[in-house]
């Protein structure tokens, strides 16, 4: 059962307030962008703020600023058992590939899409390219970007599923940016709550 709302809600994806679906699924009420498909709310959730993730969260963007503020809410929201970090797509495919030949587990991989050396979708596409000729599970990969998600980014991400896009916007003002990062951590607890199965 699906129904068109005509109220609105802010949409990280997209980056503004939107109107939403309401979709009623295995018990479940979930509400999501119209524009974008993107989860906006899932109802009946359980409860995993808190708990620790198993494996590492991989954070990587050129910002050293905005590394720092993810970094910190990880560990001080406990989501993982560690946070790597790194400054371009490149130093991320180094790391992630002796962890993957060390059978670490990664639950998740927040990317910037524009960062030098290697961009974000080069660096998704090369972590899919090892899991596949390592055999291991795919880590869900979240691009964290100001870019606008339009319809190429959205393919691209089809392509490299399990991938989903937020809006980090482009405010400058550093208390925006920490709410919009808080943001991105509710929808990876409610997105991905359980990454080690």
């Amino acid at each position: 059962m699906l129904a068109v709302m005509e109220e609105t809600r802010y949409c990280l994806c997209c980056g503004e307030q939107v109107p939403f679906n309401t979709l009623e699924r295995h018990g479940k009420r979930e509400v999501t962008c119209v524009y974008c498909g993107f989860t906006l709310d899932v109802q009946k959730l359980q409860d995993t703020q808190g708990l620790p993730k198993a494996g590492y969260a991989l954070v990587t963007d050129d910002s050293r600023y905005t590394r720092k503020i993810i970094e910190d809410l990880i560990r001080e929201k406990q989501l993982s058992e560690g946070v790597l970090s790194f400054g371009n797509g490149l130093e991320l495919i180094s790391s992630y590939s002796k962890l993957v030949a060390e059978q670490k587990a990664v639950w998740v991989a927040i990317i910037d899409l524009n960062m030098p050396v290697m961009d974000g979708i080069t660096a998704a596409r090369t972590m899919r390219e090892l899991e596949t000729k390592n055999g291991v599970k795919k880590v869900p990969i979240v691009f964290f970007s100001a870019v606008k998600a339009d319809q190429s980014l959205k393919e691209q991400m089809e392509n490299l599923a399990p991938a989903n896009y937020v809006n980090k916007g482009s405010d400058p003002d550093p208390d925006k940016l920490v709410v919009r990062v808080e943001y991105l951590l509710t929808y990876l607890v409610k997105q991905y709550n359980s990454p080690a199965e």
